[in-house]
């Protein structure tokens, strides 16, 4: 697959992964992590304006007294249990919905950038150099699931519709889709290779998949057939919120929102920030919370 250049998404807006998002359920009430948003940012999009360095040599993660401080780019949980992961491969584990957290072991010193709990016991997390973790007892312990060493892969964010499917997408149009539990992970070529930094849900049991240059497509068949859609916008997003009846909101750079009650027509929503927009949730009540 070619690479594209490693250069801005747009003068304005500047390069960038995916930032911190995090959010977890827990009975009826919703919860969502934010971490400073200002100096996120900036971290966030001075990593993404350097390829990854590689590292020859990997090794388990040091275990330090601030690791609940360093940077946190993804959190994801279930119950009352929720993973964070991060910076230096640290991973972050709490069993009481984020009151209190302590850091576990982990078996890889590269960051760390998305995770997720599939049930009580079985956890991903993936990374940059094409890292893949998997713990088998609720995040406690962690063991690396590949051996491949790309430094200029990262992979960016990992979903699981259940305990077969799922998806890992990443840099230059990296998209993994396994149907055993990730045993086997398989990669579809893309026809361009934008960096992938999101990819959720809908309602509808579609997918939707976000990403650099404005892009925005959504599949109905588990990720067979992607439609790309446009929005006007071709900065980066970050994140999508589908709704009901095939829309979706989707936001990113610069505080760009954009909104389509079908998926076919969109159209700009008037924004009280220019600040980078990460991370989003649904409420019960139908309000849409973006941080």
């Amino acid at each position: 697959m070619s690479k594209i250049p490693n250069q801005p998404n747009q003068p304005k807006d500047g390069p960038g992964f995916a930032p911190a998002r995090s959010f977890f359920r827990h009975r009826n009430l919703s919860w969502i992590s934010v971490w400073p948003s200002g100096w996120v940012a900036v971290l966030l999009l001075c990593i993404g304006l350097a390829k990854p360095v590689a590292q020859p040599i990997d090794g388990d993660a040091v275990t330090v007294q601030l690791a609940k401080r360093s940077l946190l780019l993804d959190v994801h949980g279930r119950g009352e249990r929720a993973l964070a992961v991060g910076d230096r491969g640290h991973i972050l584990l709490t069993t009481d919905s984020g009151h209190n957290w302590q850091q576990v072991p982990s078996p890889t010193r590269r960051m760390l950038t998305g995770v997720f709990l599939v049930d009580e016991q079985v956890a991903w997390a993936v990374g940059h150099q094409s890292v893949i973790l998997k713990s088998g007892d609720g995040g406690e312990t962690w063991a690396k699931a590949n051996v491949e060493n790309d430094p200029e892969t990262a992979y960016l964010d990992i979903l699981f519709l259940d305990a077969k499917t799922g998806f890992i997408v990443g840099s230059y149009g990296k998209f993994l889709s396994t149907s055993d539990g990730g045993r086997t992970w398989t990669e579809a070529k893309q026809d361009d290779d934008p960096h992938f930094s999101h990819i959720i849900p809908a309602p509808d049991g579609g997918l939707w998949l976000t990403g650099e240059f404005g892009t925005v497509r959504r599949s109905g068949d588990r990720s067979r057939r992607w439609k790309p859609l446009a929005t006007s916008y071709e900065g980066t997003f970050f994140g999508t919120l589908p709704l009901a009846k095939g829309g979706a909101v989707v936001f990113g750079l610069r505080g760009n929102i954009f909104r389509s009650e079908d998926g076919k027509a969109w159209k700009q929503v008037e924004s009280p920030t220019q600040s980078l927009l990460h991370g989003g949730l649904a409420l019960a009540d139908e309000r849409l919370v973006l941080t």
